[in-house]
């Protein structure tokens, strides 16, 4: 199986499991399968309080049985050689919060998810894209200044952690520029207890 067709398989287990804490919680909740949809950013609509919430997942399979303290916002990526803006400010997106999928355990020793029955512990962190996005600003951290540290980077052939000066990079984050993959996504790599601190996140699930 391709990696990218195993990726897909495994979103879907994923998700599945997701599902089953999300009724467990009785939200009001639909999955979409719509492909339009998820390319404004959108996996899940949660209703609560007659209002409708546009929800985007992002979990770190890459990281099984590992408790990462932090988590990648796309800013750039290559594609056929020409930058495009990565999802934190991409304006097709529509998404209200992120639900960041982190600290996933699986039974058994188990390295490879097959199953959504496969999954012990999770943690799922929800950030309000707004908020993130005004406390970024708050800080000097808005598209502009991010774009022009990206190209700066990407420039210099930079590549792996960048310390910038907006941020402590040992209790806040710092930029994150990928060599290995095709796309060469930079990310802006955050601290998740950075994020709940400022109150731009809260713990949604963690188990």
């Amino acid at each position: 199986m391709s990696s990218f067709r195993s990726d897909l398989a495994q979103e879907k287990i994923l998700a599945e499991y997701l599902d089953t804490i999300y009724a467990k919680k009785e939200l009001d909740f639909k999955r979409t399968n719509d492909l339009d949809l998820q390319l404004q950013g959108i996996d899940i609509i949660i209703n609560f309080n007659e209002k409708e919430y546009l929800i985007d997942e992002k979990a770190q399979l890459h990281y099984l049985n590992a408790d990462l303290p932090t988590f990648t916002f796309e800013l750039s990526y290559l594609k056929n050689g020409i930058l495009k803006d990565g999802w934190l400010f991409d304006p097709s997106k529509n998404t209200h919060y992120y639900f960041l999928i982190s600290g996933i355990f699986l039974k058994d020793d188990k390295e490879e998810l097959s199953h959504a029955d496969d999954i012990k512990n999770i943690k799922i962190t929800s950030v309000n894209r707004n908020k993130l996005i005004e406390h970024l600003t708050s800080i000097r951290l808005d598209r502009q200044s991010l774009g022009q540290y990206d190209l700066a980077l990407r420039e210099g052939s930079s590549y792996g952690s960048n310390v910038i000066n907006e941020l402590d990079a040992r209790y806040g984050g710092q930029m994150y520029y990928t060599k290995h993959l095709t796309e060469q996504p930079m990310n802006l790599q955050l601290r998740l207890s950075y994020l709940i601190q400022h109150g731009v996140a809260k713990k949604f699930y963690y188990q």
